[in-house]
């Protein structure tokens, strides 16, 4: 495979997936009340997928850090603090870099919806983009398969399709940023329609508050 080749088709398809309009209201953070005192308003959107047998989620959140910083929490260790402080993720590694803005790397998640979900593992090729015209920065990843990284005892192989997270800084303040993050993913398995549709809103919900808890914990520390 020629990753660099790959990584721009990527890269082009989230994109796309980030201009579209065609999306759906699914549920926002504030309609059952607040997370932990999360006062940030998370809106999810979905539509139905091209790509497998499922929906395409949108999540958007402004969060107060530039999108340089905001993209170093959403890397993979070591390249970035992924698994230092999202509570889904159960490991978070790099298995090749290719360049400064070209990785593979594999993560792993806990068990979800008590226990219906189990432990997921993916592989991804995963590439940084700028578009200094629209004051944006983006992570954009689509699995792929590796020999060198077989599906591991415990987990279940999961698939992530064309998507990506997307960081523009907010007229007028530089440290804050309008993110979007954009997730397609087979969990596969035999897995009811019903629990991956409440599961996987939710969880991008959880992923705001995470990310806005670590960011105000590190801010606090000096980091």
């Amino acid at each position: 495979m020629d990753y660099k080749e790959e990584a721009d088709s990527i890269a082009r398809r989230a994109y796309d997936l980030y201009k579209s309009t065609d999306w759906k209201v699914s549920k926002s953070s504030t309609e059952n009340g607040n997370i932990d005192h999360f006062q940030k308003d998370v809106k999810v959107f979905y539509k139905k997928s091209t790509e497998f047998d499922g929906h395409i989620y949108r999540a958007e959140c402004v969060i107060d850090s530039p999108p340089e910083k905001v993209i170093r929490y959403i890397l993979p260790c070591p390249r970035g603090l992924r698994g230092e402080w999202d509570k889904a993720v159960k490991e978070s590694e790099v298995i090749e870099k290719i360049n400064e803005d070209l990785i593979v790397g594999r993560s792993a998640t806990h068990s979800v919806a008590m226990g219906l979900i189990s432990s997921r593992d993916f592989v991804d090729l995963i590439t940084v983009r700028k578009y200094p015209e629209e004051r944006t920065i983006s992570t954009n990843s689509r699995s792929i398969q590796r020999k060198d990284c077989p599906p591991r005892d415990g987990f279940v192989r999961g698939i992530n399709y064309h998507g990506g997270t997307f960081c523009t800084t907010v007229d007028g303040d530089p440290n804050s940023c309008h993110v979007v993050n954009i997730v397609q993913t087979d969990l596969s398995g035999m897995l009811p329609t019903s629990v991956v549709e409440s599961a996987l809103p939710a969880s991008l919900i959880d992923f705001f508050h995470d990310l806005d808890t670590a960011l105000k914990d590190h801010n606090m520390n000096g980091f």
